[in-house]
């Protein structure tokens, strides 16, 4: 973890699993010895509508558990950006779906067929493993056998082979990502 604190926010609509990502980055921080603030909002409609997360993740006492400029921000729908894009720190890191990326054309920011590899990797409902599995990889905010760990205890038995496939997929897409050493 470069910065401290770290704040992350994550975004997208309900149903996408924005929530439970969150909850898995924060306890993948608890796990690796980090002190941690989650929180979430969601729209009137619990499926559909704009959803938030936003943890931090600090080696300090965490004073004010609020995300104010994130630092690493993930959007997984068009709705979720236009409504949370004014709070865009500009020195972070932005991390888009590549269809958020098509409308949004003149946007700065790390983009990955997240909905697409989690489709690939077995199931779209998987997309926010993978893109935590890309989060995770391309930052380094909390290690791969802490957030495996917290995926293992939060995920249904039914839905742990399709999960642990996205973690990986995710974090094959960050490694391409430096490969090619756009990041």
């Amino acid at each position: 973890m470069q910065k401290d604190p770290y704040n992350v926010r994550l975004s997208g609509k309900g149903g996408q699993g924005i929530l439970l990502a969150g909850i898995i980055l924060a306890e993948a921080g608890m796990k690796d010895g980090l002190n941690v603030a989650q929180s979430q909002t969601y729209g009137p409609q619990a499926r559909l509508g704009a959803s938030k997360c936003e943890v931090i993740l600090s080696s300090r006492p965490i004073a004010f558990p609020e995300v104010e400029s994130p630092d690493l921000w993930l959007c997984l729908s068009v709705e979720a950006f236009e409504k949370h894009a004014a709070a865009f720190y500009k020195g972070g890191i932005l991390v888009l779906d590549e269809r958020v990326a098509r409308e949004k054309e003149a946007v700065d920011a790390v983009v990955f067929p997240i909905l697409a590899a989690a489709a690939e990797a077995g199931d779209v409902i998987s997309a926010n493993i993978v893109a935590l599995g890309a989060m995770a990889a391309l930052t380094e905010i909390v290690s791969r056998p802490s957030l495996e760990r917290a995926m293992e205890e939060r995920v249904k038995s039914s839905f742990l082979d399709l999960n642990r496939r996205a973690l990986e997929v995710g974090y094959r897409l960050a490694a391409a990502e430096r490969v090619q050493g756009v990041s």
